[in-house]
């Protein structure tokens, strides 16, 4: 059973690394059609995992942006930033997106969706684990959220979860504060079929 939770654990997190290196090598978009871009791969995902593709503009805590959906997953994307559906294993996840700076995909809030609250916390002790300086963290921001922050060369980095509806949203992110206006809007937005 614990080795069944430890190769879970494990391919959580590679995949985590696998998505953030894929986002990473797209490379930068040109500003000339980039909006363009954007609609069109938006509209390519709604396509692919989403029953009710929907967005809208939004503003929540001071953070402007427009609340998108992809499978069973609605959020608010910020405007500097841009959604992709799925993960590495399966481009048509509905229950996996990333939010990404369009100009540095390495800035990032990656949201799976699970089921049981056992799903959600099984990595904290593995990142606890390999991460010096970990801190644990729980504060309210739309939902109760726990988890633990860190530091990586500086830039901070979080793993949290938090019950949202009848599910769980386990939130990894790099290069925001999880306390942050941008973090929190983010997170008070998220909502998940059932």
């Amino acid at each position: 059973m614990k080795t069944n939770k430890l190769f879970k654990t494990i391919l959580i997190l590679a995949l985590a690394m696998l998505m953030a290196l894929s986002v990473a090598a797209c490379g930068e978009e040109k500003s000339s059609g980039s909006d363009t871009k954007d609609k069109a791969s938006q509209s390519d995902s709604d396509d692919k995992g989403s029953d009710t593709a929907e967005s809208s503009q939004e503003e929540e805590n001071d953070v402007a942006g427009e609340k998108q959906t992809w499978g069973n997953i609605t959020v608010l994307v910020p405007e500097d930033m841009t959604l992709t559906g799925g993960n590495a294993l399966d481009e048509n996840n509905p229950d996996v997106l990333n939010i990404a700076k369009k100009d540095n995909a390495l800035n990032y809030f990656l949201i799976t969706i699970v089921d049981t609250e056992e799903d959600a916390s099984s990595g904290l002790e593995t990142t606890r684990s390999i991460n010096e300086g970990c801190k644990d963290v729980s504060f309210d921001a739309g939902s109760k959220w726990t988890g633990v922050t860190y530091e990586y060369s500086g830039t901070p980095v979080y793993q949290i979860y938090g019950a949202v509806g009848s599910r769980f949203a386990v939130v990894q992110s790099y290069g925001f504060d999880p306390e942050s206006d941008i973090s929190k809007a983010v997170l008070s937005s998220i909502e998940v079929k059932a």
